[in-house]
């Protein structure tokens, strides 16, 4: 980084020239790097910008498709917009904030809302930015979608619960019970649908051993 001044002669004509030089390597290494740091959030993750008071700064692509919206539909509007209102009336979203204000970081599950009003959840880290000062100037988040993710926890739980269900019904004699096949899918459907045949072959194997005894003794 230069300047270069030139001294006037008598006639304001220049006669020589100053020159101020600084070696900016380092600062300039230093921004190229962070330059392509951002570049490759971009390109990744979701990323979006509050200003202190939780409005949206800037979203990327990444962010703005996750949740249907464009730039235009959020930009000045306040973070609470993603969040269910029930949510964002809590205290805890205020501490939230005020935490972020403080310049501490939160780094979390979170659960949002898409403009669409559907569930979408994503891992996220929501990062205080400070000024040359020390003062927090802005908060940035970084996220990835993990929808898919939690519901096939949902469903892995969901499936192990009604798996208990069933056994502990067997156990008491009912053969009836059954784990309801609705929203299952891949691995998930194939280990609800062999305990369903489990039970279903428990079920006939009784009923034949119930039928023969009814014909050797008249009774089941």
């Amino acid at each position: 980084d230069a300047v270069i001044a030139p001294i006037l002669g008598d006639n304001g004509k220049p006669m020589k020239y100053l020159g101020v030089r600084y070696d900016i390597t380092e600062v300039e290494l230093e921004r190229q790097n962070a330059r392509g740091i951002l570049a490759a959030i971009d390109q990744s993750y979701a990323y979006i910008e509050f200003d202190l008071g939780g409005h949206v700064l800037h979203a990327n692509r990444n962010f703005l498709a996750a949740l249907g919206y464009q730039l235009d539909e959020v930009k000045g509007r306040h973070h609470r917009m993603f969040v269910e209102a029930a949510a964002a009336a809590a205290p805890s979203y205020a501490e939230f904030w005020r935490a972020l204000n403080d310049g501490k970081p939160q780094n979390d599950l979170f659960k949002r809302i898409t403009k669409a009003g559907q569930e979408i959840w994503i891992q996220a880290v929501y990062a205080p930015v400070k000024d040359e000062m020390g003062r927090v100037a802005k908060v940035v988040k970084i996220a990835t979608d993990v929808t898919a993710e939690v519901q096939a926890s949902r469903m892995l739980q969901a499936a192990v619960d009604q798996a208990r269900d069933v056994a502990g019904a067997a156990m008491a004699g009912d053969l009836t019970r059954r784990i309801p096949m609705d929203g299952k899918t891949g691995a998930i459907a194939e280990l609800c649908a062999g305990v369903n045949g489990m039970a279903e072959n428990a079920a006939v194997v009784m009923a034949d051993l119930c039928l023969d005894e009814f014909t050797d003794h008249g009774h089941c």
